[in-house]
């Protein structure tokens, strides 16, 4: 089948002070364990600074995601760009032209994400993304494209031989008062010597994972697990690391969802959602020993969270 590229023609162009819309921010959502382009989830401008807005970043396939700021939010972006030229803020949480994106799947036609509507392929997560402006607007180009790394939900799918840890995270003042902690995130470290005290700062990091709303986890290890060597060993000992976000907060799972902060940059670990975000603790390390290609799954007394 052939294709006719008809010629350009003044009937089929757009003048260019009819377009009302410019490009503020590209997302290309990554999935983190993969490396691949991550599909089925949607994205949505919450905010500019603190000033609410509702607006859906329209998809492009292959997870790429564009927000174009037309008319109110364009707007609303030429007021926050002139409030940071007359007040530089002191902190990237402070900025008032910050876009605050909210990434995942079972939002509804009113942009409200239900629980019951998300498949769980990756965990939902909200950043902070500060766009480089070209005077009043975000600049054009590369200066406002951005990789986001989403993390596999409970769903996601396992080849036949992954070496992968699940678990879920609770907490509450006692054994009888444990409720599920929602968006805890867990780093994996593997020691040089399993018989030597937890060391989170000197360990080899083989892995992350995100919890999602219910404090449940998957992470799949990757090459990192495994020391090298000819021989493919037994079991591995890991250690996780559980970083758990702050007490209280409003009702509303999502609500509860952390802004990450990532400021600018067109590459750090907040984007790969390497990083903690703020205001969560890392606890205890919790010590297993792993059968690399299977699937492990973690009781839920060892990671119950109950202050001393």
């Amino acid at each position: 089948m052939s294709t006719v590229t008809l010629p350009l023609h003044p009937a089929l162009t757009r003048e260019v002070a009819h377009v009302r819309h410019r490009l503020a921010l590209g997302l290309t959502l990554l999935d983190a364990q993969a490396g691949q382009p991550a599909g089925g989830m949607s994205c949505r401008l919450e905010a500019i600074g603190n000033r609410p807005l509702g607006q859906a970043l329209a998809p492009h396939g292959h997870g790429r995601h564009a927000l174009l700021l037309r008319d109110h939010a364009a707007r609303v972006m030429t007021r926050a760009a002139s409030d940071k030229a007359s007040m530089p803020p002191p902190l990237a949480a402070d900025d008032p032209t910050r876009l605050l994106i909210s990434i995942a799947a079972g939002h509804g036609a009113s942009g409200i994400w239900h629980a019951q509507d998300d498949p769980r392929r990756y965990v939902p997560r909200r950043l902070a993304l500060i766009p480089q402006l070209d005077g009043l607007q975000p600049a054009g180009g590369w200066f406002n494209i951005r990789e986001v790394g989403l993390w596999p939900g409970a769903r996601w799918p396992l080849s036949a031989n992954a070496t992968a840890v699940r678990g879920r995270i609770r907490r509450g003042p006692d054994a009888d008062s444990l409720t599920p902690v929602a968006w805890a995130r867990v780093t994996l470290t593997r020691p040089s010597d399993p018989l030597a005290a937890a060391d989170f700062d000197n360990e080899t990091v083989v892995g992350w994972a995100h919890g999602d709303d219910r404090g449940e986890f998957l992470a799949v290890l990757g090459s990192k697990l495994l020391p090298g060597g000819a021989a493919l060993p037994a079991s591995v000992t890991v250690r996780l690391w559980v970083f758990l976000p702050p007490a209280g907060g409003s009702d509303n799972a999502f609500d509860q969802l952390p802004i990450e902060i990532a400021g600018s940059d067109l590459h750090n670990a907040v984007l790969a959602g390497t990083a903690a975000p703020p205001g969560y603790v890392r606890q205890a390390a919790v010590t297993r020993v792993l059968s690399p290609g299977e699937v492990s799954t973690i009781h839920d007394d060892a990671l119950d969270y109950i202050p001393a």
